[in-house]
């Protein structure tokens, strides 16, 4: 009858944006992990050199210094858990952007996602996840750096994160005398304010090692800059021709 047609329409839907996230995840995220690791990975380690442990009960520079948790012994465990997480991470993106954009060519009174909207829906993630939080709070930081608690900044990043995206989708889906909301939306974590502890400085403080992640720290932003480029844009584009070619809804 027509429940079972609806459940199978619905498990076939699925299964195609599943699909789809998954090619396109692994795609976007093994571009990534590529760049990552010849440019990026490199200042990581380099930063490690210079990484001194916090004194006893301090605990100001976010980073965990104990051994408790598991660590990668090698270079080979660490490539591996490293690509392994930009994979699901993709894949985790890929399924968001795939069923967001499927539903806005259903439901949006507003041009079907064509491969160059694509590109400015790569734009607005890359808004989003990186140049909203970092350009205006948190910086990506070299191991050694001091900063705020994990947690504080984690939950900061989430909140600046979500209210971003949703101020664009309300800039771009609103009518005009609503617009404002996604304006005041994209403010609102930056009047709160990022959790910092002041300029930048580091667990080591001896001049050496201070010029040098003074350095890598420079280099590190805007490679990272880069790379989230190249995840988002490329992510974008391959979601819409998922969306465009195999995910529909109606």
């Amino acid at each position: 009858g027509c429940p079972s047609k609806k459940t199978e329409f619905k498990l076939m839907i699925f299964r195609k944006l599943f699909f789809a996230a998954l090619v396109v995840g692994l795609l976007v995220s093994l571009v990534y992990s590529f760049y990552q690791q010849s440019q990026i990975s490199p200042l990581i380690i380099a930063a490690e050199q210079y990484e001194v442990a916090a004194p006893a009960g301090a605990s100001t520079d976010g980073h965990d210094h104990s051994h408790g948790h598991w660590q990668p012994e090698s270079a080979w465990q660490r490539l591996v858990a490293t690509v392994g997480a930009n994979v699901l991470i993709g894949i985790a993106f890929a399924l968001v952007l795939i069923s967001l954009m499927a539903l806005h060519n259903l439901k949006a009174n507003k041009p079907d996602v064509s491969i160059g909207a694509g590109l400015l829906w790569g734009i607005a993630a890359l808004v989003s996840v990186f140049v909203a939080p970092a350009l205006f709070g948190l910086h990506p930081e070299v191991p050694g750096t001091i900063a705020a608690q994990l947690e504080h900044r984690q939950a900061w990043w989430i909140f600046c994160v979500l209210a971003t995206a949703l101020g664009i989708a309300a800039l771009y889906y609103c009518p005009l005398k609503f617009k404002l909301i996604g304006l005041l939306l994209i403010a609102v974590p930056h009047l709160i304010g990022a959790p910092l502890v002041g300029e930048l400085s580091f667990a080591n403080t001896d001049p050496t090692a201070v010029s040098a992640l003074t350095t890598l720290s420079k280099q590190f932003y805007y490679k990272t800059l880069i790379g989230m480029a190249v995840f988002c844009l490329l992510l974008g584009v391959l979601s819409a021709y998922a969306s465009q070619r195999y995910v529909k809804l109606n």
